[in-house]
């Protein structure tokens, strides 16, 4: 038996609670972990997980806290300090599905000295199993003042000898009640409200037991109100109010602090809030605008704030105390804040103070939000047009043009026709400025503006040659190495460069400077609205690019990365390509195989090597090389602006009637003003990254408005908006870690530690990439680039490493993307001899993209495995397998960037599930193969198609090669693994939906001796004893999900039951190698015995013979002597007569000596015996896996007996497994 242990490392989930200790402490629930945030800094001073297997649904904490000042005596240097501590207890309720958890929370705080306080949790009683799941707790308490809120946020700091309250009172899903004494954990008092209905939510008002009422939240579309000590005739709780109004299921209550008002929020995305007065009837305020389901609203006076499906939080303003309509539209939204991704923020929680929301998501991510700014700054608001909004806008009354003071102008005649626009853009001497003169007829000038004298002066320095059809739109100036970026109306991007000669000519007449650079299309047809750069050191070679950015109507923006600068300072080397044509790029974008690339696929071969049709990198002007690293849509409105503002990237658009603010490093909107539309004259300015000072200006109706806000991260209570690192949003299907050894060109110096790299793809459609740090006990997840290119759901992902690091995803809509992946290392680096692991920095650029060759749109890519075949070419061979049941096989070529179908399959009549390769070695003169194996829904798998490296033409692959039946249904994961002591010996894992796991051992040969004319032979040696696969029919308890070898005998796997599973199949022993090879053979010779002709009419001899086998046919065919049988059959004295000579021992010793001799009977046995035992298939070991829906896991093996786990599906965990390496290969 294994004693190792799994030990947890990392677990990020959906955030299902958060509760405010306090302004400065917030406590959060994800899964089974309570994690305590120091709110200011954004600080995790507390992580475990006390809920065991449940996840945490709901953080209650007493009202009261206790509350002392200790002082703490600290030697230092030989002196001695007093230290003052406040230390501050609080008594907390922690549940989820049937289980109560009673918390104690310590919290140290450091008075005179500027540290993190220091969090302590002391585990109470626990009351599981209960009866029901459970909706709700509340503390109840002996006596309180009736002034007191009944708030949890509302906190009384008290001495330390108070009590805490001994009595909790717990509501049931189905709609009962019950008060237990958690002291003794009993049971006290139960009663079951009138209405037998099961709840959706539920929620507690009041603090004793007289005066306790509930609210039930119905699944049949009903709030009711009823009294908890209240009883009717037949016992049962008295419903005083019911709330009827919504058309779907309440998914939540809420109680105002004086419980006079309570919000419901339903499936049918409304919010509303009602009166509770047991006597008045009155109508309920509605409130509209969230797109999904609402899952929470609490009531803070004047304000509600609410979570919803669509990924949102949103403040809206309380107007049901005045004389307002019942049905409020979204004109009551004051702000919409958009900062979680995928699907769902699930938690909510505002500090004691109101001036802090905190919102848990699906994505595992805390973020923090100013209500403050909300409420006196009227920034991050959603403002609508209507009448009673106008009064929050600033209007600017502008002084009549008469009064405006009159400037010398510099007169220059340069058009001849209007001006459309002009642009001014800094050089390195800030009293010279560049202009830019835009006219009719596309007449565009660029001069220099001389500030130097006393008299300004203008110097015509060129015209701009544009392409035909280019309206001039943006343009940035970067004087570093003296380009000029314009976009144009059209989608066009020209590069010019002023270190030109014609710029330095002397002479009077005016020269027409052309493009170096002119890229077509670059957002599709929509226009270019603003250009932007950032100059970078690439962490290979240091050098210098620059990293061009632009924005697009069509809603996205474009990074680019310009190579080569060097050559740009010496302008010698342009007196020729100046009067060149600009180089022309039709489309800047992802490399696609056209159809004239894929009809040359026919004839393609590996061992040809065409130089001219190198594309790897496009050579665009004397070395200058332009690629482009990424492109992502925002919005389905407009992107205008692109900004930097502190090293962080700010996106400006407006999507309808609003003006967003985006923030592209943190993903997430920042706040928006509805302005009335993009079409008017604006400008935005802001000092900070967080906004802190910043300003919208725009006209509309003739008149100037502005919005400006001025606070402080001080005021706010934080600095950091972003508490916890996101992950998905939505269910992640594949992860897949960066294997070792590879070969990325970074200088660790002494540090042997490599970074942990893994790639992922989920239903959000985003691939993303992150770095993970053991040594780290917070933020140890790093995202490193999220990409956001396919249209749907990415089902695989796989490294490949030729002559450049890439990766292949696919998934639905029969999308197969490459993408180069540069790894460098990060600025700040461990100190030298340091055992911490190094930071990195990625990009990701968009590579190539696979042609689609189904006839059904909706085909998707189901999986694909990736293998190496030529590390000098850069050539990749990849196998996809199709919903369409398809295997296809395409080659990709680094240096052309393109896809190659180079074969197909269509073996299965189901869709095909999985497809994993294997890479078979043959000698010297040959070439090595490569083995295919695939699985489908129907449970089949083991389809083997043999496919030669030197066999690389397009093909027809035809029927597998050896092909059965493993599973009755789906097989969802694969495993092959080469047997330690065999060299032609494979173990063929798989789990299936039938929640099997199926193991088989198959010898797989590659025939080199063959004749000329055959093609080559995969030889498929299955051991006789070995035809029956070795099977676990309930490996689990639902679906199996995942499957990994660890060596010859360890084998992992993990399904939607949320289990991790460690299992033994005792292949062989150390001490018993040499027997097992006797008794292979010794089975081999059995069976030639066995199926041998002669030896086989032999044996009849020796069991019968002919003549006594005559007789016995004569017998058993006598109608009499069959007559005669029966009689026998049912003699009592014959049947035991039959019996004895049956099993008389020396008839049965007999018998066994004919058929076998003694030694030949006892060393079959033996071989029987230890075959038995090589296929003991047993559990060792079973952890829980706290991530929902499991539905992938992968490996990285840091040593020899070192492996880290991951398994993805609603969430991520990361495990540790340290483990005996009983075998060593040979």
């Amino acid at each position: 038996m294994d004693t190792q242990k799994f030990q947890k490392l990392f677990y990020a989930g959906p955030i299902t609670s958060l509760c405010f200790h306090n302004d400065i402490i917030l406590l959060s629930g994800q899964g089974p972990y309570l994690k305590v945030f120091y709110v200011p800094t954004g600080n995790l001073l507390y992580s475990h997980p006390i809920m065991e297997y449940w996840r945490i649904y709901r953080i209650v904490p007493v009202k009261f806290v206790k509350k002392e000042e200790i002082t703490v005596e600290e030697n230092k240097n030989n002196k001695t300090y007093y230290n003052s501590i406040i230390k501050e207890q609080r008594l907390l309720a922690i549940y989820g599905s049937k289980t109560i958890q009673i918390v104690n929370i310590s919290i140290d705080y450091y008075k005179d000295k500027l540290e993190l306080p220091r969090v302590s949790i002391t585990l109470g009683s626990r009351l599981s199993p209960l009866r029901d799941w459970v909706h709700d707790v509340k503390w109840l308490y002996g006596y309180i003042n009736n002034s007191t809120s009944t708030s949890t946020n509302s906190v009384d700091f008290v001495g330390s000898s108070i009590t805490n309250p001994a009595e909790l009172a717990i509501a049931f899903a189905h709609n009962f009640v019950e008060i237990y004494n958690i002291q003794n954990n009993t049971c006290v008092y139960s009663i079951q409200c009138e209405e037998r209905c099961i709840l959706y939510s539920a929620r507690f008002f009041g603090d004793t037991l007289n005066e306790l009422i509930l609210a039930s939240g119905t699944v049949f579309n009903q709030v009711h109100l009823w009294d908890v000590m209240k009883k009717n005739e037949f016992g049962d709780g008295v419903v005083f109010k019911k709330l009827i109004g919504h058309e779907g299921v309440i998914f939540g209550v809420n109680f105002s602090d004086d419980g006079k008002i309570i919000s419901s929020v339903s499936d049918d995305r409304t919010i509303r809030v009602w009166k509770t007065d047991r006597n008045e009837k009155s109508n309920p305020l509605i409130f509209y605008g969230h797109m999904a389901r609402v899952w929470d609203c609490q009531i803070l006076d004047n304000y509600l704030v609410s979570i919803s499906e669509d990924s949102t939080c949103r403040v809206w303003q309380n107007s049901i105390d005045l004389n307002v309509d019942d049905e409020a539209s979204d004109v009551n939204c004051l702000a919409c804040w958009e900062g979680h991704v995928g699907k769902s923020v699930w938690s909510l929680a505002i500090d004691p103070s109101r001036k802090i929301v905190a919102t848990g998501g699906g994505d595992s991510e805390i973020r923090l939000w100013s209500l403050s700014s909300v409420t006196n700054n009227k920034i991050g608001m959603q403002f609508f047009f209507s009448e009673h909004s106008d009064k929050d806008l600033i209007k600017i009354e502008l002084p009549p043009v008469d009064s405006y003071a009159h400037l010398e102008t510099i007169e220059k005649n340069l058009h001849q026709y209007k001006v459309f626009e002009l642009f001014l853009e800094e050089t390195e001497d800030p009293n010279i400025l560049y202009v830019v003169s835009h006219a009719v007829h596309n007449e565009i000038y660029l001069l220099k503006l001389d500030l130097n004298d006393s008299e300004p002066r203008f110097e015509i320095l060129c015209k701009l040659s544009v392409p035909p059809r280019f309206q001039l739109m943006s343009l940035a100036f970067c004087p570093s190495y003296s380009l000029l970026i314009c976009g144009s109306r059209e989608s066009g991007l020209v590069i010019y460069n002023l270190n030109s000669p014609i710029l330095s000519n002397t002479e009077n007449s005016i020269k027409e400077l052309s493009p170096i650079i002119y890229l077509k299309k670059t957002h599709g047809r929509q226009a270019v609205t603003s250009v932007a750069f950032r100059i970078d050191k690439l962490k290979s070679n240091e050098e210098e690019v620059l990293m061009i950015y632009t924005s697009g109507r069509d809603g996205g923006y474009i990074k680019y990365r310009l190579r080569g600068l060097s050559i740009l300072n010496l302008k010698t080397n342009y007196s020729e390509s100046t009067e060149k044509d600009p180089i022309i790029i039709e489309i800047n974008k992802t490399k696609h195989c056209d159809d004239d690339l894929y009809e040359d696929t026919k004839d393609y071969n590996i061992d040809s090597d065409n130089s001219a049709k190198e594309l790897q990198k496009k050579e665009l002007v004397d070395g200058l090389i332009l690629e482009q690293v990424y492109k992502v849509k925002i919005t389905k409105g407009w992107l205008e602006r692109v900004v930097f503002v502190e090293d962080e990237l700010i996106l400006l658009g407006f999507f309808r009637k609003r003006f967003f603010v985006y923030n592209e490093d943190k993903k997430y909107e920042m706040f928006s003003v509805a302005c009335g539309g993009a079409h008017r004259m604006w400008h935005f300015k802001a000092k900070d990254k967080r906004m802190d000072k910043a300003s919208f200006m725009f006209i509309r109706k003739e008149n100037v408005y502005i919005y400006s806000r001025e606070s402080s991260a001080i005021n706010e209570g934080f600095n950091e908006c972003n508490l916890q690192g996101n992950f998905h949003g939505r269910e992640c299907r594949i992860v897949n870690y960066l294997s070792y050894p590879l070969d990325l060109d970074l200088d660790l110096g002494n540090n042997d530690q490599k970074p942990i790299i893994f790639a992922t793809g989920a239903e959000d459609s985003i691939l993303r990439l992150f770095q993970y740090f053991p040594d780290k006990q917070e933020k140890n997840l790093v995202s490193l680039c999220s990409i956001k290119k396919h249209t749907s759901v990415i089902k695989s992902v796989e490294w490949s490493y030729g002559t450049e690091l890439l990766l292949f995803s696919s998934g639905a809509n029969e999308e197969l993307r490459c993408w180069k992946v540069e790894v460098s290392l990060a600025c700040n680096q461990p100190e030298a001899g340091s055992s911490a692991y190094p930071s990195v920095g990625v990009n990701c650029l968009e590579w190539s993209l696979c042609p689609a060759v189904s006839e059904i749109p909706e085909t998707r890519i189901m999986d694909t495995s990736v293998c190496l075949i030529n590390s000098f070419k850069g050539l990749h061979f990849i196998a996809a397998v199709y919903s369409d049941s398809v295997l296809r096989v395409w080659l990709f070529d680094e240096k052309k960037r393109n896809f190659f179908l180079i074969g197909d399959a269509k073996f299965h009549t189901r869709c095909i599930l999985q497809v994993r390769h294997l890479v078979i070695s043959a000698g010297e003169n040959s070439k090595d193969g490569i083995i295919l194996f695939t699985s489908a829904t129907d449970g089949s798998y083991l389809d083997l198609y043999d496919k030669s490296n030197e066999a690389i033409n397009s093909l027809d692959l035809g029927e597998p090669v050896y092909y059965y039946q493993a599973h009755q249904s789906g097989i969802n994961c694969l495993a092959i693994h080469p047997m330690s002591y065999y060299n032609s010996l494979y173990m063929i894992v798989a789990g299936g939906d039938d929640n099997a796991i199926s193991i088989a051992y198959f010898e797989i040969l590659w025939d080199t001796f063959r004749k000329e004319d055959d093609y080559n032979k995969i030889q498929l040696i299955i051991r006789p004893k070995y035809r029956e696969i070795v099977k676990i029919e309930a490996a689990h308890g639902s679906s199996i999900q995942g499957i990994n070898v660890l060596n010859d005998t360890k084998i992992l796997s993990t399904a939607l039951d949320q289990r991790l599973n460690l299992w033994e199949i005792d292949f062989y022993s150390r001490d018993k190698i040499d027997k097992i090879d006797e008794v292979k053979y010794f089975v081999d010779k059995c069976d030639e015995v066995k199926y041998s002709k002669d030896e086989f009419d032999k044996r009849n001899e020796v069991k019968y013979t002919k003549d006594e086998l005559d007789k016995r046919n004569e017998e058993k065919y006598s109608k009499d002597e069959f007559d005669k049988r029966n009689e026998v059959k049912y003699s009592k004295d014959e049947i035991d007569k039959r019996n004895e000579e049956k099993y008389s021992k020396n008839e049965f010793d007999k018998r066994d000596e004919v058929k076998y001799s003694k030694d030949e009977f006892d060393k079959r046995n033996e071989v029987k015996n230890e075959i038995d035992k090589r296929n003991e298939f047993k559990l060792i070991k079973s952890e829980f896996v706290v991530v929902c829906d499991p539905s992938s896991m992968n490996t990285l093996s840091i040593s020899d007996n070192i492996v880290y786990i991951t398994i993805v599906g609603i969430g991520i965990e990361i495990f540790k497994y340290e483990y005996i390496q009983k075998y060593t290969k040979v």
